[in-house]
């Protein structure tokens, strides 16, 4: 008989353990070009970058094969853990930390990195606009005079098309997950709920539910909170692409400078 033990928890702990196969077509090496093809436009100089909101590490393991030395972030301590086994597997140095975008001070972590990123989404995850100002202060703190920082944010269209109302559900080798997303048009609040299945053993299996919310920001204030937190504005791009965002985009990339 089959048994289901059922659980909430905070997003990305369950969801950890199967993050990498439900992202197994995002194209990280191409993202990984497009930040360092951005980083060159702007004469961002130095190989020592933060990659904050890091995930499992898999855009910071392509950008330490192109030389670079990386560090970074995250706020869930289970997605960190499966990015330790990646960087051990391919014998890379990737030191690694708890925090969170908005509050990730802590000691043994440098304060004057080259440049600073936040990539695939991850900014939209602060729901609150003090929680954003909060993030971009950080950032200004752990960036050297005149240090980068490039991000991405989804968007407002990237939602509706492709979000709103809609349910996603997969069977991996040995885990299950349903993806249910509303959107709320008035408060720009997407709210997801997540349901993974693990199957532990035979006849027995978890059941755990995450709650993922994100919030659309108006790029003007967005831009006022940059120069708030000592940024100069250098430029905002569509996708992965070096145009100028337009109104069917489904993500925007920023490109900020600290100032010296």
């Amino acid at each position: 008989m089959n048994q289901i033990q059922e659980k909430v928890e905070p997003h990305y702990s369950a969801f950890a353990e199967i993050y990498d196969q439900v992202m197994k077509d995002v194209d990280y090496p191409h993202w990984a070009k497009h930040v360092l093809r951005l980083a060159k436009k702007y004469n961002f100089e130095g190989k020592r970058w933060l990659d904050l909101a890091c995930g499992t590490g898999s855009t910071s393991l392509q950008l330490i094969g192109h030389g670079l030395d990386m560090t970074g972030v995250d706020f869930s301590p289970r997605m960190l853990e499966k990015g330790r086994e990646k960087a051990e597997k391919k014998k890379m140095n990737l030191p690694l930390f708890v925090g969170g975008m908005d509050r990730f001070e802590q000691e043994g972590l440098p304060r004057d990195f080259d440049v600073i990123i936040c990539l695939y989404d991850s900014l939209n995850y602060l729901t609150e606009a003090e929680q954003v100002q909060s993030c971009f202060e950080q950032v200004s703190a752990h960036l050297r005079p005149g240090g980068g920082f490039i991000f991405d944010v989804t968007t407002e269209y990237n939602l509706i098309q492709n979000f709103a109302g809609y349910t996603f559900a997969e069977n991996l080798d040995s885990a299950s997950y349903i993806w249910e997303n509303e959107y709320n048009i008035v408060n720009k609040l997407c709210r997801s709920r997540v349901t993974i299945f693990m199957n532990r053993e035979a006849g027995r299996y978890e059941k755990t539910i995450e709650n993922h919310d994100q919030r659309v920001y108006r790029l003007k204030d967005l831009l006022v909170w940059l120069e708030d937190a000592g940024f100069e504005n250098l430029g905002q791009y569509k996708d992965q692409t070096m145009e100028p965002p337009s109104q069917k985009c489904e993500r925007i990339h920023f490109v900020a400078r600290k100032a010296d």
